[in-house]
């Protein structure tokens, strides 16, 4: 029997949101906002389209989750007369964390108090960029909150959700996997039991044929499916439709092939105790970096989350 994954889960059964309100962290956390740029007219003076009028710049970073609210403000630089000197040097863009893809330049226009979109910088390497946008080419405001999560938070979340999988022999969160056998039962009882339940589905069964015709699909029309439902829902079952037996299969490994779909469906669907469980992994090695705790005397907390899995542990056989 070979059992692997097809496709994983969409999502996680916990937000990073969730995991935040947990270990009671502030909901700004994440990337940290950026400092402010250096900004001055370009020397030497040369003309340009920035509007006449004193403006200011901030900085927002970018990760794969989302961008920080705007970083503290440059200094005023103030345009006279853009016929002879309109362009503005911004230098000491600042470097992001290694999370950080790419940072974004908001600008006010002259003598304006919102920030709105100038451009973007590419990477997390460059530091200068020359602005020669007038006002009226300037896009949305900045960013007023911190969109960006820790990498270590979605690491933490992932990585629960996979322990408390095999724990439980679950699935949490829809998946597709595919079960492959040598052959079909050919002994009572006739039924095929698939691994990580709730099963909601199966796709396809195919299976190489005694002519050696692969692959061969099994008509839904003779079998039956029995997803058992429930939090705490055994494995589902192929059984034979009635008058209808297992078709014979060429004798050679992994002739069978079931693909199925498992899980409680959405996030929301999964039992709370179950989340409940992955917050306590998710708090105690945000707390313990390390493999080993030294120097303290530690006790695991009666009813935590081995005792909250224990109910949600599906039979293995």
């Amino acid at each position: 029997m070979v059992l692997s994954l097809i496709t994983g889960p969409a999502t996680e059964p916990l937000t990073v949101a969730e995991v935040k309100a947990h270990l009671r962290l502030d909901a700004a956390y994440g990337e940290p906002a950026p400092t402010a740029p250096t900004v001055a007219l370009v020397a030497p003076a040369a003309p340009g389209n920035v509007d006449n009028g004193a403006h200011r710049y901030r900085v927002t970073f970018i990760t794969a989750d989302g961008e920080t609210e705007g970083g503290d403000i440059s200094a005023a630089v103030t345009v006279v007369n853009n016929a002879v000197n309109g362009k503005v040097l911004v230098s000491g863009i600042p470097v992001g964390g290694s999370a950080v893809t790419q940072r974004k330049l908001y600008r006010t226009v002259a003598a304006g108090t919102a920030y709105l979109f100038l451009a973007s910088v590419a990477g997390n390497v460059t530091t200068t960029y020359t602005d020669n946008i007038a006002d009226a080419g300037l896009g949305a405001a900045c960013p007023v909150t911190n969109t960006t999560t820790d990498p270590q938070l979605n690491a933490l979340i992932k990585a629960s959700r996979q322990m408390v999988e095999t724990f439980t022999r679950r699935a949490l969160v829809t998946q597709t996997w595919s079960l492959v056998l040598d052959e079909f039962p050919d002994e009572l009882p006739d039924l095929i039991r698939l691994p990580k339940p709730p099963l909601q589905t199966v796709s396809s069964i195919n299976y190489v044929d005694a002519n050696g015709v692969t692959p061969t699909l099994w008509a839904a029309a003779k079998y039956i499916v029995d997803a058992p439902e429930g939090e705490q829902a055994e494995r589902g079952r192929i059984t034979l439709a009635y008058g209808e037996v297992f078709p014979v299969t060429r004798d050679i490994a992994n002739a069978v092939t079931i693909e199925f779909i498992a899980g409680y469906g959405a996030a929301g669907n999964v039992p709370q105790g179950i989340k409940q469980a992955m917050l306590l992994m998710i708090g105690h090695w945000y707390a313990n970096r390390e493999a080993v705790n030294v120097g303290n005397i530690v006790n695991e907390i009666p009813m935590s989350a081995t005792a909250l899995l224990w109910g949600y542990r599906a039979l293995e056989a």
